[in-house]
């Protein structure tokens, strides 16, 4: 008599799954036990190797009193005002940045992670491969960030009460996983639906700044906030493909390669929502330059990157399937390049504007995203598909004409004040 099928087969990708989540804990959990006990026997007072790897890497909370100096001047670190055109130039060069090179980054992600790379056997012939290390892109978007941001933080000079490099590891720590979230969210659903999670990340942005700051904010930005993402939920539901082939192609069966997909969405949003948020109270505090912020936090992501892909073995597989594809070796290296510059405007972005303005910024972004990855690789656009932009779009162009409008009435308010008192 045969025995009946077990209800619960362990997949091999489960094992890799759960090996992938123990490689995050033994690191971000080996570097936090480590904080705790440095702060609790004050170890960076030592004068050996130990106390100069806690003061580089730990630091110490100094007392509030120690550091009000240095957040005097908010998120724009005390800077003289600006007028309403030179800001608006700033902002709209902040927007080109970030829209080039984060547009860029997305094409080749796409690429990387859902496209199949012809290798050579061993025997002769051809065979596809998947690049499917998520953690090896973001150590190397990383590693490329933290070059740049440390070449040009060589001529800065260090400020005179600096955040403790541990208050960095947070944000860190949460971009990393975020960052793996949205990789692996690819091997489940297709890019659109992907693409879908940064679009709707205002409303978490927003709540995610109230608990991280206790930040209010006006009802018109929670208006824009759920108008852009019916926009995008409009697009998403008139989208001409499918996005259950993306899930096939991960070996599980459809429904539960999406729900382990929207899953991961769900975790890109919290992770990435806090990571802006946590950035902004950084600012807010210690009023760090954007360089020197960007420095520290990818100094934190690639290397508990590094040392999760030392862990799980990537280290050594990873290259060797580089070696075998130098096609995806120079997509991997212009994916990093274009990370990097990318990030130098974001971190500018959220100190000069917030975090609610770059997520706004995001948000064009990837709709724009969504429409070269359409074009790159053919597909048509529908009337449903193009409402949803316009949706969108409308809600955007709506918010910047009301805040120009509040803008001008301060203005002429102010300009009426003074003439009173003349």
């Amino acid at each position: 008599r045969v025995p009946p099928p077990s209800r619960f087969i362990i997949q091999p990708s489960m094992v890799s799954r759960t090996a992938e989540v123990a490689s995050y804990l033994a690191c971000f959990g080996a570097y936090y036990f480590l904080v705790r006990l440095s702060m609790r026997f004050r170890w960076h007072t030592l004068t050996g190797p130990l106390g100069a790897f806690c003061r580089a890497f730990i630091g110490h909370d100094a007392p509030a009193g120690a550091r009000s100096d240095s957040g005097k001047g908010g998120i724009r670190g005390g800077a003289p005002a600006e007028t309403f055109r030179q800001r608006t130039g700033m902002l709209i060069f902040c927007i080109a940045g970030i829209q080039i090179s984060y547009l860029c980054w997305g094409v080749m992600q796409e690429r990387i992670m859902t496209r199949t790379y012809e290798g050579l056997r061993e025997g002769g012939g051809t065979e596809p491969e998947r690049f499917r290390s998520s953690k090896f892109l973001v150590f190397a978007n990383r590693l490329a960030a933290l070059l740049v941001a440390h070449l040009a933080s060589r001529r800065e000079p260090e400020p005179a009460a600096p955040a403790p490099p541990f208050r960095y590891s947070y944000c860190a720590t949460s971009n990393v996983l975020s960052s793996v979230c949205q990789y692996e969210a690819l091997k489940y659903v297709s890019f659109p639906t992907q693409v879908l999670a940064k679009s709707c990340k205002m409303v978490p942005t927003m709540v995610m700044g109230y608990v991280v700051s206790r930040r209010g904010y006006p009802l018109l930005d929670w208006l824009v906030a759920f108008a852009v993402t019916a926009g995008v939920v409009t697009f998403k539901l008139h989208e001409a493909e499918d996005a259950g082939a993306a899930g096939k192609a991960a070996g599980g069966q459809q429904m539960g390669a999406e729900l382990a997909g929207y899953v991961l969405i769900v975790g890109y949003m919290a992770f990435d929502s806090f990571t802006s948020n946590w950035q902004e109270a950084l600012f807010r505090e210690y009023s760090p330059s954007p360089v020197r912020m960007m420095r520290q936090v990818n100094l934190f992501s690639s290397s508990f990157a590094f040392l999760g892909l030392l862990l799980t073995a990537e280290a050594f597989t990873v290259p060797a399937f580089l070696a075998r594809h130098p096609d995806c070796a120079v997509h991997v290296l212009l994916m990093s390049a274009c990370s990097a510059v990318g990030q130098l405007f974001i971190f500018f972005t959220i100190k000069r504007f917030g975090a609610l303005v770059f997520a706004t910024i995001n948000t064009v972004r990837t709709m724009f995203s969504v429409l070269l990855s359409y074009a790159v690789f053919g597909h048509d656009i529908n009337s449903g598909e193009a409402l949803g932009i316009l949706l969108v779009f409308a809600s955007l162009a709506f918010q910047v004409y009301s805040k120009w409008r509040r803008q001008a009435k301060s203005g002429a308010v102010d300009s009426g004040s003074q003439k009173k008192m003349a």
